[in-house]
């Protein structure tokens, strides 16, 4: 492993996670004096990982429902989610 700063070797330099006094594992850089945390190195894939695709988008970027196919009127009282649709009501 390299530091991504300046490419020195780093990979003697890995200590682990340490939860009791809140340190987050990793590699030191001594020539740059640049800390690199496992979450910040991107791990080289092995054999048996799969991939996990991220979620199609729609081509015009939005995300979700747009607001003019959204009804403001209230649904139907036989709608089994509407607050009306009960029988005591």
């Amino acid at each position: 492993m390299n530091c991504p700063k300046c490419d020195a070797d780093v990979s003697e330099t890995y200590e682990p996670d340490d939860p009791s006094v809140g340190i987050c594992g990793g590699w030191f850089c001594d020539a740059c004096d640049l800390g690199i945390g496992e979450h910040e190195y991107p791990h080289e894939p092995l054999e048996g990982d799969v991939e996990i695709p991220s979620a199609p988008r729609r081509p015009d970027g939005n995300i979700g429902t747009p607001l003019a196919q959204l009804s403001g009127q209230p649904g139907p009282k036989d709608d089994i989610g509407h607050p009306r649709s009960c029988s005591l009501c």
